[in-house]
């Protein structure tokens, strides 16, 4: 196969699985800049490390899923406290809930 022939078989692959991906109900991106607050200071400090935070925002979880997302990344070594994560959660449950708006509220505080 020539390097045209090649070139366009990739762009066309590129193509039907971008169509595909927007077919099967990806989150949307999200467009702006994220809202100010302590979480997002958070984020950009502690998240930048492993992966560019612009793919933490393109997301939209319950509280539940960020909760467990933020814990996974704790485990793999982020260097959060417990009140950190809380913070974090309760960041990115406000500002990129699921689509059903599940996990809008902010989690109770530990002994409350």
């Amino acid at each position: 196969m020539n390097r045209t022939n090649r070139t366009k078989g990739v762009l066309g692959l590129v193509a039907m699985l971008a169509t595909g991906y927007m077919l099967i109900g990806a989150a949307p991106a999200t467009t702006g800049t994220p809202p100010p607050g302590p979480g997002l200071d958070l984020i950009n400090q502690r998240c930048g490390f492993c992966h560019t935070t612009a793919s933490i925002f393109t997301n939209h979880k319950s509280r539940d899923d960020w909760a467990a997302t933020v814990q996974q990344m704790a485990d793999r070594g982020a260097a959060v406290t417990p009140a950190e994560m809380k913070t974090i959660v309760d960041y990115l449950a406000a500002n990129y809930p699921a689509a059903n708006g599940a996990g809008d509220a902010p989690s109770p505080t530990p002994g409350s």
